[in-house]
């Protein structure tokens, strides 16, 4: 089974560099680089059967504990298994307050040492499980499969290798599907700024809290707003303003292909008179994590039947994710990765 599904990855990753040396052949372009070859056959190592396989369950887990803590939370419970490492630290407090010891050693583990064990044990069964899940449904640096990081890893490759093929479709479409192209052309673009913008999470070569993070933002700024200014003369110049758009498209895949993301375009390509284009995705992160956890407090306090509370706290958060991220509500997993602080 696992040498059909190599198979088959292997053969759609020759199908897509084939599609895309034909389309850039299409735009006047040079064909995909060695370096850029090899990042697509990365990207299309993992079928998308397993990935799905791995996301979903993963996903599913993750759900359904936090909508446990949180149900837990809310109605003033304790999980069974946590009740006796949540009284230790009541218990040594007393015991701290009140005198009632022998010793010294006997007073520091029962107020220190073991609160201490007591967190770390909460911290095991209850915080860990959902970061883990969450981590590798979304593919993170955490997560416990090697092929959602690897999908996650190049998805990027994949975003601006579609927005190249569909500058090629555009350009061949006659004038009748030429309106239809062009809102492709524009929802592949909006899909590429995305993961511009979030290169410096995705890339998987920067800590969380890396002093380079800034700079790859603003550089990151500056490229989506140098490929909104060349889509915008598609208005003006029409198809000619398709080959020097794909011609960026080109060099972004290829410098994200080397690991080039604070080079993503020359100076040349980024005018002085660029304004950085504003990443938003923090505060859509933000509403989100907020409107899902209003939507699980009053979900807690509903007099629903026994195990539906989860699947109603799901169809909130997919219903506030489609308002949040419309058409890209399918990267809804990412969304879930940054909440949990990834």
């Amino acid at each position: 089974m696992r040498g059909k599904l190599r198979a088959r990855s292997r053969k759609a990753a020759d199908e897509a560099i084939a599609r895309l040396n034909g389309d850039l052949a299409e735009l006047g372009l040079p064909p995909a680089s060695r370096r850029l070859r090899v990042a697509v056959r990365a990207r299309h190592r993992a079928s998308p059967l397993m990935l799905a396989a791995i996301e979903i369950p993963s996903l599913l887990v993750a759900v359904l504990w936090v909508d446990a803590i949180s149900t837990t939370w809310v109605k003033g419970r304790l999980w069974f298994p946590l009740k006796p490492f949540a009284q230790v630290p009541v218990d040594g407090w007393e015991a701290l307050r009140s005198g009632h010891f022998d010793t010294v050693s006997e007073t520091l583990s029962t107020a220190i040492v073991m609160p201490c064990v007591a967190a770390a044990i909460f911290l095991l069964f209850w915080v860990v499980p959902p970061v883990l899940a969450f981590a590798t449904s979304a593919g993170r640096g955490l997560s416990l499969s090697r092929s959602t990081r690897m999908a996650t890893r190049f998805r990027s490759v994949s975003a601006t290798a579609n927005a190249i093929s569909v500058c090629a479709r555009v350009r061949e479409a006659r004038w009748q599907k030429k309106p239809k192209e062009l809102r492709r052309l524009a929802r592949a673009l909006s899909r590429v700024e995305d993961e511009v913008m979030r290169l410096h999470r995705t890339s998987g070569r920067l800590p969380v809290r890396s002093h380079r993070r800034q700079q790859l933002k603003g550089h990151a700024g500056l490229v989506v707003a140098a490929l909104r200014r060349a889509e915008a003369r598609i208005d003006s110049d029409g198809d000619a303003a398709l080959a020097p758009l794909a011609s960026l498209l080109a060099a972004i895949t290829e410098r994200i292909a080397d690991g080039r993301i604070g080079a993503l375009l020359d100076e040349q390509d980024l005018p002085g008179d660029l304004t950085p284009a504003r990443d938003f995705e923090p505060l859509r992160l933000a509403a989100a994590a907020v409107l899902v956890a209003a939507c699980a407090v009053g979900v807690a306090l509903l007099p629903l039947p026994e195990g539906a509370d989860a699947y109603v706290i799901g169809g909130c958060g997919i219903v506030v994710l489609v308002v949040l991220y419309g058409r890209r509500v399918h990267q809804f997993l990412d969304v879930l990765g940054v909440i949990r602080g990834g």
